[in-house]
């Protein structure tokens, strides 16, 4: 008897870690926004002229590095969005997206940035990977409840 109880109490004290676990990771609005404007920035570089596509893509680095400091500092790693769980589907939908959006900024956009294609494709890809973001974590914090990651 002594057993079952023993493994009730440690599935307790998981649960509990987990759920503590799962109320630590939470991420400001602004790591979501800064995630979906690193994957605009890389979208914008694929329609602009050598010179100013490299500037993008160095803008792209560095906030790289930004996201990547805050997440260490803030839970002593960082926190990749490729992660096992249900989140797959949400990553796939960026996938997706950035293809899409790479797809009409390679074929429909005509004159780089004076082209307003360019800029709503580029808004729709900010709002869309942020707010895929947001979901990521929704989905990422009830995987971390139900021991699934």
């Amino acid at each position: 008897m002594s057993r079952i109880n023993d493994s009730k109490a440690a599935l307790a004290a998981l649960d509990a870690t987990n759920d503590r676990l799962a109320n630590h990771m939470t991420w400001p609005l602004w790591r979501h926004m800064a995630g979906g404007m690193l994957m605009t920035v890389i979208i914008a570089a694929a329609a602009l002229p050598p010179a100013f596509a490299a500037a993008a893509m160095i803008t792209a680095m560095v906030l790289a590095t930004v996201i990547v400091r805050d997440d260490k500092k803030r839970y002593g790693m960082f926190v990749s969005g490729y992660q096992r769980g249900r989140t797959g589907w949400v990553v796939a939908a960026i996938i997706v997206l950035a293809l899409t959006a790479l797809f009409v900024v390679l074929t429909q956009v005509r004159s780089g940035a004076r082209d307003p294609v360019f800029w709503v494709t580029l808004v729709v890809m900010f709002a869309g990977t942020s707010i895929l973001s947001l979901v990521w974590e929704r989905v990422y914090r009830k995987d971390i409840r139900e021991r699934l990651v």
